[in-house]
């Protein structure tokens, strides 16, 4: 082991080895040494460390953001090396939020140079200050805020990319060619909604119509499909902690799964009458004994041993990189391999809850926008009123079957 270090870190110029001390102390102090010699000696994350270091130069976040670009497998190499670095303060941390979205703009002007002022207009006035009042509002990870970003700068230098192939300025572009373009690939281009509004409000382009992207009516579980889930995920020992915790939170509040992973050791509290609140938005919500015990359980369980395990980052559901929570799609996968099905259950506890709850209370407390919440609220007075509507005409039959 110390040979491996000696000869990873030994490479840094005298200057600079201060700056890896942390690191250095976490590989030689792991308690499961196999781990950190398997990762010095067969991790592409460790061959890429080995050769930032041997350029002798102090390491920067830059160095990395360099070596990111031109596949996704090594943007995910550099990505999971920054956060080792970050962890033992190899680097300092950044906004990376903002980094990850700047740089993945840059990316697409080096291919689409003739709209860079558009889109750096696009990115900076709109897309960056909304992605960040989201993140200081709500908080938890920024990994779907990144990928939200993402989508709309694709589609926005697609659409820019085909109107120019037509011999099209923005400002020349019709309701017609925008119609025909969005015929071509309804799927996803809708959410070229967005560039376009804002590109009308700017004075860059005509007062076009694109229609929010349609969605299909929310299937829930019936109700003793959805207690009975429930129920486990309370009781049952058999499941897996993060399991029974995670599935608790999107039966009972109808949580999306990246809110849930996201979620800190910070939103539970503890009332001086010992009632525990979870805190999921702006109102604290009370927890049920049994839930408040498995929530409880969950942050006290032992955190996870190696050189890279999850730093004190105080989430309730740790991922696999340093620092960083669990993504939303391993932790659906989870659910899933216990059948716990996550947008039925989603949808009927969010129906509900609205039953139960007007919008301004709503809101606040899961997280939802006003015209979310409102859109629950009028879905569960549907769905209440089919149901009286059916009781309703179920007995008229049975009256007029017993005359």
């Amino acid at each position: 082991m110390q040979d491996r270090l000696s000869a990873l870190f030994n490479a840094a110029p005298d200057s600079d080895t201060s700056q890896y001390a942390h690191m250095r102390a976490a590989l030689a102090d792991c308690p499961e040494p196999g781990t950190a010699l398997n990762w010095l000696r067969n991790s592409r994350s460790a061959r890429l460390l080995a050769d930032l270091i041997a350029t002798g130069r102090p390491l920067t976040h830059a160095d990395l953001d360099a070596t990111a670009t031109g596949s996704r497998s090594g943007a995910m190499i550099a990505d999971y090396l920054r956060g080792l670095l970050v962890t033992y303060q190899v680097l300092p941390e950044r906004d990376e939020l903002s980094a990850r979205i700047t740089r993945h703009l840059d990316e697409i002007i080096t291919r689409h140079p003739h709209h860079a002022v558009l889109l750096r207009s696009y990115v900076r006035w709109s897309l960056l200050p909304r992605a960040r009042r989201r993140q200081r509002l709500r908080g938890g990870g920024v990994k779907h805020r990144i990928r939200w970003a993402y989508t709309r700068i694709n589609v926005a230098v697609e659409f820019l990319t085909t109107m120019a192939a037509c011999g099209l300025s923005l400002g020349e572009v019709t309701q017609h060619q925008v119609d025909a373009w969005l015929a071509g690939n309804p799927g996803t281009r809708y959410e070229v909604r967005d560039f376009v509004v804002w590109a009308h409000r700017r004075h860059h382009a005509r007062a076009l119509e694109v229609p929010h992207r349609p969605k299909a009516d929310p299937v829930g579980l019936d109700e003793d499909s959805q207690w009975d889930l429930l129920h486990q995920c309370l009781t049952d020992p058999e499941l897996p902690l993060d399991v029974r915790s995670a599935g608790a939170i999107l039966l009972l509040f109808g949580q999306h799964l990246t809110r849930i992973a996201a979620l800190t050791t910070s939103a539970l509290s503890t009332a001086d009458d010992n009632t525990t609140f979870l805190t999921l938005d702006r109102t604290p919500i009370p927890l049920p004994a049994s839930l408040a015990r498995l929530l409880t359980d969950l942050v006290e369980r032992p955190e996870p041993t190696g050189w890279a395990a999850n730093t004190p980052s105080g989430w309730l559901f740790p991922g696999h990189l340093p620092g960083a929570h669990l993504s939303a799609a391993v932790l659906g996968r989870r659910l899933a391999a216990h059948r716990i099905p996550n947008r039925p259950a989603r949808t009927t506890a969010l129906v509900a809850v609205a039953q139960e709850l007007p919008p301004a209370i709503l809101g606040p407390m899961l997280g939802l926008h006003p015209i979310t919440a409102s859109l629950w609220r009028r879905r569960a007075g549907t769905d209440w009123t089919a149901y009286l509507a059916a009781r309703t005409n179920g007995a008229q039959r049975n009256t007029a079957r017993s005359e």
